[in-house]
């Protein structure tokens, strides 16, 4: 129950601008003649939206997803501190008031390890929803 209004605040900014890019890039990608080939071919419209549509708008959604995590990183410290939350966001906090330097440096190795770690399953997963990126 103390967690869903932190999770909430967390997570609806970042739900709406994902939603907006997926509108956005399905939107432009019904509109392609592929689109109108497959349903001139007799295609349902599930196999139209979820095989066609959706896996050509896959990756600049996964972009936006991959880039709302590294926001996530930074408003996870915000929202530990006013909900009184113990983490690591609440322990960089405490560490820059006492002027803790080795946890500090810690907790910055371990958010950009992760950070990176995100980016580069993100640059992987492009792969696996378009054929034509290769690495």
């Amino acid at each position: 129950v103390h967690l869903i209004l932190p999770t909430v605040g967390l997570g609806l900014g970042y739900i709406a601008f994902i939603a907006r890019v997926t509108r956005a890039s399905m939107l432009e990608v019904l509109s392609e003649d592929y689109m109108r080939t497959a349903a001139a071919k007799g295609a349902s419209s599930y196999a139209m939206l979820f095989h066609h549509a959706l896996k050509n708008a896959g990756v600049p959604i996964l972009t936006v997803i991959g880039i709302s995590f590294a926001y996530l990183i930074g408003g996870v410290v915000l929202t530990e501190t006013v909900f009184n939350i113990p983490g690591i966001g609440r322990l960089v906090v405490d560490a820059i008031n006492n002027r803790d330097y080795p946890i500090i440096q810690s907790v910055l190795i371990l958010t950009s390890g992760l950070y990176v770690l995100i980016n580069l399953t993100v640059d992987l997963a492009y792969t696996l929803i378009d054929p034509r990126i290769r690495y």
